[in-house]
């Protein structure tokens, strides 16, 4: 980070990250969430759910070919595409927060938490309607 970067959450900084908080003390750079976590633990949490997706995501990819080498329809292709799709985005956004520091900036474990979290519960719904 630059010279004279943003602290936490706004304050006037070192660029290191340290400065003073808009909160009254000192910004570690790390983040503090609303519910007592800390960003880098929140962070490694929606890495956590991040794979747990990718691997629905291959589970529901193998089914998908599985009906599409039976049916050959283009709902199926659909189904397929569409899941590909997912998972690649799921994949690369995964790999960003594993290897790329810009995505563990201050504040940003809790809405990535809440768009993973849902997502899982979306995919494992969409898991259980197919497998049926």
């Amino acid at each position: 980070m630059g010279e004279g970067g943003n602290g936490y959450q706004g304050g006037a900084g070192n660029g290191s990250g340290q400065g003073a908080g808009q909160h009254g003390g000192a910004g570690n750079g790390s983040g503090h969430q609303g519910f007592g976590i800390e960003n880098a633990q929140l962070i490694n949490v929606d890495i956590i759910i991040g794979v747990a997706n990718i691997i629905i995501l291959l589970i529901l990819l193998y089914m998908y070919l599985g009906s599409y080498r039976e049916f050959k329809s283009k709902f199926t292709f659909g189904l397929v595409a569409f899941t590909f799709l997912l998972l690649l985005q799921n994949v690369m956004f995964t790999v960003f927060l594993l290897t790329y520091q810009g995505f563990r900036g201050p504040d940003m474990g809790t809405p990535i938490f809440f768009l993973n979290i849902i997502e899982f519960f979306a995919l494992s719904i969409l898991l259980w309607v197919t497998r049926e």
